[in-house]
């Protein structure tokens, strides 16, 4: 009988998870190379990731998946065979089993059965739980490039990315912007528009100041495929856009590149560089092209990096 979908990824997945459990579990320090396809997708684990982060992303979607799929003693099951339950931690699968089975107050042989079904209650919740063609998951933005053009009638930020897939099939994604709030916090107009690499298919405000674009790509990507495309937004309502350009990097992003351009009519009183690293009060000085440029590698995941400014009244 052919079987469904469904049925298809809920056994890739059990044997998936059979490989992660095995030995230590997540914490082999080359687990990036052992995660299948099915948990990528579903845990949104982006190609390179170090067994820290893969540990903390499953430890997250585990924990998203609901109690009525996923009931506790199941749950806790499932984490201690991975590796992830301190209070039941191994270096073997077989110990960690040992320390299920007098958890659970089971017999060992009851407990390995246990340790199964629990894997496969597992994979049947992420079958039916996961939007496999969401298009906020499967891919990781790699490198960031952003110019903020100040020199303009129109303000305008222009964002190069590169982003990487962590699932088969990436056909569409979705990227947001915003933009400080006006003080009678009526909408703002800001406009999106691509230079190269995709295109913007849908697009809706999320409030009065931030905004959703749906992206297509030119072609499906495959897992570890990269590709780059740029989009840029212009403030279209007289209005100006926010004194800095910050980034909150994830684990995958490897490069921050941020340049602003300014209007020599109006040049800043002072721009400095913002991350963990750089000691307050690092000013940056301007170019003779009237901009300042700041690269970050490898930036610290969770902790905000880019420029800020502030600004000399306007000549008159």
């Amino acid at each position: 009988m052919r079987r469904n979908n469904i049925t298809t990824m809920q056994d890739d997945l059990v044997h998936e998870f059979i490989v992660l459990r095995r030995g230590e579990g997540l914490h082999r320090s080359y687990v990036d190379k052992l995660v299948g396809r099915g948990v990528a997708r579903w845990a949104d684990i982006p190609p390179g990731c170090g067994s820290a982060e893969v540990q903390r992303l499953i430890t997250a979607a585990v924990g998203q998946i609901p109690d009525a799929d996923l009931p506790a003693a199941d749950r806790r099951i499932v984490l201690a065979a991975l590796g992830l339950e301190p209070n039941l931690g191994a270096v073997t699968l077989l110990g960690r089993t040992a320390l299920i089975a007098a958890d659970q107050k089971l017999g060992e042989r009851t407990a390995r059965r246990r340790v199964d079904a629990a894997f496969v209650t597992l994979a049947r919740a992420v079958a039916k739980n996961t939007g496999w063609h969401d298009p906020e998951r499967g891919w990781a933005v790699r490198e960031l490039r952003a110019l903020v053009r100040l020199d303009r009638p129109t303000p305008e930020v222009v964002e190069q990315y590169t982003i990487v897939a962590s699932r088969d099939g990436l056909a569409h994604l979705a990227v947001s912007f915003d933009v400080p709030p006006r003080h009678d916090n009526a909408d703002r107009l800001v406009d999106a528009d691509i230079d190269y690499g995709a295109r913007i298919v849908a697009s809706k405000r999320l409030g009065t100041a931030a905004f959703w674009h749906l992206l297509a790509l030119p072609k499906p990507l495959t897992r570890n495929e990269t590709h780059t495309f740029t989009i840029v937004h212009q403030a279209l309502d007289g209005h100006p856009i926010a004194e800095d350009y910050q980034v909150t990097p994830a684990a995958s992003l490897a490069l921050v590149e941020t340049r602003v351009r300014f209007d020599p009519g109006r040049r800043p009183a002072a721009v400095w560089r913002m991350d963990p690293t750089t000691p307050a009060g690092s000013m940056l000085a301007l170019d003779g092209a009237n901009e300042v440029r700041a690269r970050f590698d490898d930036p610290e995941q969770g902790f905000r990096c880019g420029v800020c400014w502030c600004h000399e009244p306007a000549h008159t």
